[in-house]
């Protein structure tokens, strides 16, 4: 067969399936009866369907007929192909799954050959789109679930969180001012095992604070002291970072490193930067407003393809009962022929495609 020498290669999917490289030559493969499993079918035309052929294309010829167990078979070709597509294309997997290529398109329309009836591929192809726009059509109820979530429960939230903590920041920022007239140079008072200490040096506080904190349980936040009329606190945690807290109104935090004039550095800037928190804090409060108002636009949007999804719907429906009538009245045509067809029926039909072959010559 490589050499060219004999023309017609007969045989099984084991025994002319993996690791038979007779590509050389191949011009036509023929299908004469369906294997149980895409794979076979994928073996049998990788077998001329490969780099090392000398030829362009390979014409591919699937026999069926007529009133046989072929329409079957071909049906659990498609669907397994099918499922197969789903999970090898990353898909949603969903209990029906969608035609997604080329090779269970093919199966589908060798099904609709041997059953001899135009109107089951049109059948086919409707289920295939009311499918497709039904995932559409839920994709599209879902979304809408989760914007009606949006503007009635979640943005509103949101606002109201945002209001509140802008109002304690207010309050907070007119309580370093009024501090800060009252006490403008550097204090800070820590809670020791003596009693509550103030420190007006950087260094001497720094230092105390950090050994009380050396003292603080990790995963709690501990009271330490106070600052500028705001409770100073720690917030230690086994892993990660550990905080300073300032808390007024609301809670203001600042990383805590080892150096004790570091720390009292950025306490003095975390208190100076309180009223900084208003104008993002407004912001965000817009920016949930726009969101808010986007979601309902958004959720009084139609689905668009509700009209294509109806008439679909409905020509399928008409198909099943044209169909249903028509299986009725051959049932006895069908008995009648029994006798008839008891010897091995011939190939009446016969599906074909050609496929391109990649670049290069090189066999595998």
């Amino acid at each position: 067969m490589r050499s060219g020498r004999k023309k017609i290669l007969i045989g099984s999917t084991d025994q002319c399936g993996t690791g038979v490289n007779v590509q050389a030559h191949i011009t036509a493969m023929h299908h004469v009866d369906c294997p149980w499993k895409p794979s076979c079918i994928e073996q049998r035309e990788g077998r001329g369907v490969r780099q090392g052929n000398e030829n362009d294309e390979v014409a591919i010829y699937r026999y069926v007929t007529k009133g046989t167990f072929d329409a079957y078979s071909w049906s659990l070709i498609e669907n397994k192909q099918r499922f197969i597509s789903q999970v090898m294309t990353s898909r949603a997997v969903s209990r029906t799954c969608e035609d997604i290529d080329e090779a269970t398109l093919s199966y589908a329309e060798i099904k609709a050959v041997a059953t001899g009836n135009p109107l089951i591929k049109e059948k086919m192809q409707l289920e295939n789109d009311v499918q497709r726009l039904k995932m559409l059509k839920s994709s599209y109820d879902s979304q809408r679930y989760s914007l009606q979530d949006n503007f009635m429960i979640r943005y509103p939230k949101l606002i109201k969180a945002a209001t509140a903590k802008l109002e304690c920041v207010r309050e907070d920022t007119k309580a370093v001012e009024a501090a800060l007239i009252a006490e403008p140079d550097f204090a800070i008072t820590i809670d020791t095992a003596g009693g509550s200490v103030k420190f007006t040096e950087r260094t001497d506080g720094g230092t105390v604070m950090l050994q009380e904190i050396s003292k603080c349980k990790n995963s709690e936040t501990t009271h330490i002291g106070s600052y500028k009329g705001f409770e100073l606190l720690v917030e230690k945690k086994i892993i990660g970072m550990d905080y300073m807290v300032l808390r007024g109104k609301t809670d203001y935090k600042a990383e805590l490193s080892s150096s004790p004039v570091g720390n009292m550095v950025k306490l003095e800037n975390l208190c100076h930067g309180i009223s900084v928190n208003i104008a993002e804090l407004e912001k965000r409060i817009e920016q949930y407003q726009r969101d808010m108002e986007q979601s309902k636009q958004e959720y009084e949007k139609p689905f668009t393809q509700e009209d294509e999804l109806n008439e679909k719907t409905a020509r399928l429906n008409e198909l099943n009962v044209q169909l249903d009538l028509e299986n009725g009245k051959t049932e006895e045509i069908d008995l009648c022929e029994k006798q008839d067809n008891a010897r091995v029926a011939e190939p009446d039909s016969y599906h074909a495609d050609y496929r391109s072959l990649p670049p290069g010559k090189e066999g595998r």
